[in-house]
């Protein structure tokens, strides 16, 4: 069964959408580099290489963006991300269906994190995403949207997920899984975009 991986990143979004068409060969050149380490430290999953990255990232920089392939674009955010950001840490969470959270997170109270799990960050567009969904799937959630976020998950009581499994992917397999993401990684991740006064960005990657 596939598994569902996610990587965090605190970054300036702005920064990260200024890349389409600003014909920077010295940002590619640094994100070329930075592959061999990157995949040493097993931080890339889908960027096998520079030989593969480098197309991708020329197309960026140039701003020659094809609308029907923006699978092929946050495809390069793992490598973004950490280039012109900082790497907050990654995870894997077993099986299928965990990009269907938001309806879990909004039975919890989660209102705003289920918001920010279902929306795609248009990168490498400023405005409007293509018509269909992204995968890896970007979110970006933003200063203001962090602190709600921190609060609602400041104030979840993670018992509450064993007694409202039925709403998980996996139902009681979930729950382990989920009060992970709820408990550890998720707070600390948005604690550390915020600390650093940044954007969180969050990119789902592997089993629908």
């Amino acid at each position: 069964m596939a598994d569902q991986y996610l990587s965090a990143f605190a970054v300036d979004a702005d920064a990260l959408l200024a890349v389409a068409g600003s014909g920077d060969d010295r940002l590619v050149r640094r994100a070329l580099t930075a592959v061999g380490e990157l995949r040493e430290g097993g931080r890339l999953l889908r960027v096998a290489g520079p030989g593969e990255a480098e197309p991708v990232l020329r197309e960026l920089v140039a701003g020659r963006l094809d609308p029907a392939l923006p699978s092929r674009y946050t495809g390069v955010l793992e490598l973004l991300g950490p280039v012109l950001g900082e790497s907050l840490g990654s995870a894997v969470l077993p099986g299928r269906g965990w990009d269907g959270l938001a309806g879990a997170f909004r039975a919890w109270g989660l209102v705003n994190l289920a918001g920010l799990w279902g929306r795609p960050w248009p990168f490498p567009w400023r405005e409007a995403a293509p018509g269909h969904d992204p995968w890896p799937f970007p979110v970006l959630a933003g200063r203001a949207e962090l602190d709600l976020i921190h609060e609602e998950l400041a104030g979840f009581d993670p018992g509450g997920i064993d007694a409202g499994s039925a709403v998980l992917p996996g139902g009681e397999d979930d729950v382990e899984e989920a009060e992970w993401l709820l408990a550890e990684l998720l707070p600390a991740w948005v604690d550390g975009a915020r600390g650093r006064g940044c954007e969180l960005l969050l990119l789902r990657d592997g089993g629908r």
